[in-house]
């Protein structure tokens, strides 16, 4: 695949660039906090560890209009309903996407559109978008890819993966789709990005921790993990208050809601957290997950064993520490896979 480098006097028109071809979505600062959101050239940044939130929401955003339906006492069936947002997709380019997240976005694929439906609202906003990641040179404290299965450097659900470079950058072309984007923008040089990454690369995962051991939770019968009595003692401390599905790159939960009145209405689609006592109450009052510790067992089950399960072993945490570094009561996840693994 082809590599470039963008000089440091070059990024400026390489930014604009991305941003006259697509919608550029980068990192910026939006309220004192660094997210992954629409930029313009200048504001684009290159020192920053992770994003306060994944960029799953260039995607799967927290509301979304998915159809609109109205009343029609003409026709035959009065319920007219009409997909909203469908075609007026604007293609985008993400830039600045760290490995772990795009490792996120690509497990959310998966759920989204596999071999037995797809979400078009994902797929048409995904499959319309290139990814350019940016490798990871300084991982924070919290920071444990490596443990699950990912690397700074890494590649999955990238087109195309650059590295700070000289003040500029190194571009390597991952996919054809990243290829044939890459090749079409003006500035860039030919320059031999590979082998600097692979040594950086590395240099940089021998720093990082090493795999978590999860094989007796793979093997595991789900019974047994689900019976283990640790749960009470980590529940004891969670509040349930969400924030680690929030911030999390590959929670995909949500829930329909429609807003409406005499002539008609939105259908929504919102965010959802299985920490939340609504989330499985049934229509009858019952709630197979009555209590904290049902809720905070099953969001652990879900990264470390059902997704494995469904994804031929990939961990469903991707080792981006947000919520590690954001949960209020400190728990952290690479403990309680260690409890759960025996």
């Amino acid at each position: 695949m082809a590599e470039y480098i963008v000089k440091e006097n070059a990024l400026r028109a390489f930014f604009q660039a991305l941003a006259q071809e697509r919608r550029l979505l980068a990192p910026v600062r939006v309220g004192g906090k660094l997210q992954m959101a629409e930029a313009r050239p200048e504001e684009v940044t290159l020192d920053y560890g992770n994003t306060h939130q994944s960029p799953k929401s260039a995607f799967f955003p927290q509301t979304e209009r998915l159809m609109a339906f109205h009343k029609d006492t003409a026709q035959s069936d009065p319920f007219v309903y009409k997909p909203l947002g469908l075609d007026k997709i604007t293609p985008t380019v993400l830039f600045g996407l760290r490995p772990c997240d795009a490792q996120g976005l690509a497990i959310c694929d998966q759920v989204f559109q596999n071999d037995r439906f797809t979400d078009p609202y994902w797929k048409t906003k995904y499959e319309s978008s290139i990814k350019i990641g940016l490798a990871c040179d300084q991982p924070g404290p919290a920071c444990f890819c490596t443990a699950v299965g990912g690397s700074p450097y890494g590649e999955a659900g990238l087109d195309a993966l650059a590295a700070v470079k000289d003040a500029g950058l190194a571009l390597k072309a991952i996919t054809e789709a990243g290829a044939e984007f890459l090749k079409k923008l003006p500035g860039l040089e030919s320059g031999a990005a590979e082998s600097e990454l692979a040594e950086r690369r590395k240099a940089v995962e021998s720093k990082m921790p090493g795999p978590l051991d999860q094989a007796k939770v793979a093997a595991g019968a789900i019974l047994d993990i689900f019976n283990q009595p640790h749960w009470k003692d980590t529940a004891d401390r969670c509040l349930n208050c969400g924030t680690c599905t929030f911030v999390c790159p590959t929670c995909h939960c949500f829930d329909i809601q429609d807003e409406q009145n005499d002539k008609g209405g939105v259908r929504m689609r919102n965010w959802d957290t299985c920490m939340s006592w609504l989330y499985t109450v049934h229509g009858t009052g019952h709630n197979p997950r009555p209590t904290k510790t049902e809720r905070m067992r099953q969001r652990f089950l879900h990264k470390l064993k059902y997704i494995p399960l469904k994804q031929n072993g990939q961990s469903g945490c991707i080792g981006c520490g947000r919520c590690v570094t954001l949960c209020p009561v400190n728990i952290d996840i690479r403990e309680v896979a260690k409890q759960m693994n025996g």
